[in-house]
């Protein structure tokens, strides 16, 4: 499944175009002096390219990011002739977001599922995987239904997709393991959690950080 088309977030960015975007509340934009840029509200992977006289590719390798490009308010992205990316800070306290089972785990082939679906019941509490920062609640990505997403520092934000009903807002803060959703439904009737979780923009499996209770 496709954090991430309309997460510059809506979620979405594609490499040469995005739809609206979440906020970066009061979070400036670096200079391209310090070899490093934050991403802002309805920036694109090409626009931020053309402004620092580079090509979306080059800007993607150098971050690391995949198609579809995916890139949201408040990420800090390496420029070309910039220092090396600092160390990741690390998070110690990644809950399992949901009960259930996982049905569809993660794959890194084109086209693959970017993160975990767990079937469920349809009303179900859904919880932050770790601390942070609603940096978007809305429903502007068709595949993800009622999305949140959560940035939990510079390196780290997670996704919640198709979601019954959200509980929070964005530039709310929350703890983790606080209940932010109730699960619905990807629209086939079954309850199921689309979940992700994006290093520096990228999906990576979640099931390397965070395991079910009893896992």
């Amino acid at each position: 499944m496709l954090f991430i088309g309309l997460l510059v977030v809506v979620l979405a960015i594609s490499g040469c175009a995005s739809r609206p975007s979440a906020t970066a509340r009061g979070v400036p934009a670096s200079s391209a002096a310090s070899g490093e840029y934050r991403v802002q509200r309805g920036d694109t992977l090409a626009s931020i390219a053309r402004r620092h006289g580079t090509d979306y590719p080059t800007l993607a390798r150098l971050n690391g990011l995949r198609p579809p490009y995916t890139i949201y308010p408040g990420q800090r992205l390496r420029l070309p002739g910039g220092s090396a990316a600092p160390p990741a800070t690390p998070i110690a306290d990644w809950r399992w977001p949901t009960a259930g089972t996982t049905v569809r785990g993660f794959s890194a082939s084109h086209g693959g599922n970017k993160g975990l679906d767990i079937s469920g019941r349809i009303g179900q509490p859904v919880r932050a995987a770790a601390a942070g920062t609603v940096v978007y609640a809305g429903n502007g990505l068709r595949q993800y239904g009622n999305l949140l997403i959560v940035k939990h520092n510079a390196d780290y934000l997670s996704a919640y997709g198709h979601l019954q009903q959200i509980n929070v807002t964005e530039g709310s803060t929350v703890t983790a393991g606080q209940t932010i959703a109730s699960m619905g439904s990807p629209g086939d009737g079954r309850g199921m959690l689309h979940f992700e979780i994006r290093y520096r923009g990228t999906p990576i499996d979640p099931a390397r950080l965070v395991k079910p209770p009893g896992g």
